[in-house]
């Protein structure tokens, strides 16, 4: 094996034989990454074309944001009641934080 297959080896050695113990006080293996939940489980994947991505990073990139939090962002909008006050201020809270962010950056 190599350093790498043995290195994921013993971690899940570790992993499953903290399971085992089905003790929420045991110690937790070193070089263990905890993540909490979030309210966000699915997910959903979309295809672009090389230079529709370029576009969309580019725009991400302007919004200081990452593209994942771009996209989800336009489709929650565009999926939002237009009478909805809580969409409506969510909609100028981020018009407000990317023109913050391009007269910041000029």
């Amino acid at each position: 094996m190599g350093k790498i297959d043995d290195i994921l080896d013993a971690e899940a050695t570790a992993v499953e034989a903290a399971e085992l113990t089905n003790d929420p006080n045991a110690q937790i293996p070193s070089g263990t990454t905890i993540s909490r939940g979030h309210p966000r489980a699915k997910n959903l994947q979309v295809r672009f074309r090389e230079d529709e991505f370029d576009e969309l990073a580019a725009y991400a990139a302007q919004q200081g944001l990452p593209v994942s939090t771009v996209v989800r962002r336009l489709v929650l909008k565009a999926i939002a009641p237009v009478d909805d006050l809580k969409s409506a201020l969510d909609r100028l809270e981020t018009d407000l934080a990317a023109v913050r962010r391009q007269a910041l950056s000029a």
